[in-house]
């Protein structure tokens, strides 16, 4: 298949960085709604396992539908925007080809994310909703292998495209 070549890698890494902003801002609000979440446990009568008591279990049951489909949302979300990323690897790969092990090891990385998305999301859909400390949990190990990728990426793919990668405290 040819390659497209009217992809601007600047304009392509701003993009990116772009992604990268909202995905961290989905995460972020992810988070935060689960501390939520474990608030609302604990001021609804928790039992203290986890498990709901009195008159919350609705608004609980209603919470945790919530937290479902945000994080479905950020997994459709990060995996659109690792679809569009591995679309323009080819054209990088042709104009810089100093940094076709690092595309590679972006590659293996999207697979490994998206297996791990595969399982969070499998877990998330399967989950009654009791133990918002293990959504949480797996959350989070799924989420430090997405931070790292984005890290990496940021340090070895933007610069190579014209775009002065985020300070550590992006």
């Amino acid at each position: 298949m040819p390659v497209p070549q009217h992809i601007d890698s600047q304009a392509a890494g701003r993009q990116l960085l772009v992604g990268h902003r909202e995905l961290r801002a989905q995460l972020s609000a992810l988070r935060a709604a689960l501390d939520e979440e474990g608030g609302l446990a604990a001021a609804v009568g928790g039992n203290g396992d986890g498990s709901p008591a009195g008159s919350g279990i609705a608004d609980r049951a209603s919470l945790v539908q919530q937290l479902r489909a945000r994080c479905l949302e950020y997994c459709l979300g990060l995996h659109h925007h690792h679809t569009m990323e591995d679309g323009a690897f080819p054209v990088f790969e042709q104009r810089y080809p100093e940094i076709a092990p690092v595309i590679e090891r972006l590659r293996e990385e999207h697979r490994q994310v998206a297996a791990g998305l595969d399982r969070l999301t499998k877990l998330v859909e399967s989950d009654d909703g009791q133990d918002v400390n293990w959504l949480r949990g797996e959350l989070e190990r799924t989420v430090a292998g997405i931070e790292e990728h984005f890290v990496y990426e940021e340090t070895y793919l933007l610069p190579a495209l014209g775009v002065t990668p985020p300070g550590p405290t992006s």
